[in-house]
């Protein structure tokens, strides 16, 4: 956990080097949309939306597996609380 914290705080502090290097503005246009802003922003929000968009990718299979995970976990509760109890293996009696 620390070590992501440090490399997390090394990351914010790059950024903002990397934000105090580049003040030179630029146009950003996407279709209707016309904005101006410094380079680094405009790079930091574009990266920052890259991932967001990464992690949404992958939003669907997490719920699907964390689904999967509470049936499983359902079914192992509900069968050992139901099943017959079977006698160990060893405990003398056998059925011929």
């Amino acid at each position: 956990m620390r070590l992501g914290l440090v490399f997390s705080l090394i990351l914010a502090i790059l950024a903002v080097v990397f934000a105090l290097q580049n003040p030179q503005t630029m146009d950003v246009n996407l279709l209707v949309f016309q904005t101006q802003g410094s380079t680094a922003l405009i790079l930091i929000l574009t990266f920052g939306f890259g991932v967001l968009v990464g992690l949404l990718s992958t939003l669907p299979k997490q719920l699907r597996t964390r689904r999967q995970l509470k049936e499983l976990q359902k079914e192992q509760d509900t069968g050992s609380t139901s099943s017959p109890s079977v006698p160990p293996s060893g405990s003398g009696s056998t059925e011929k």
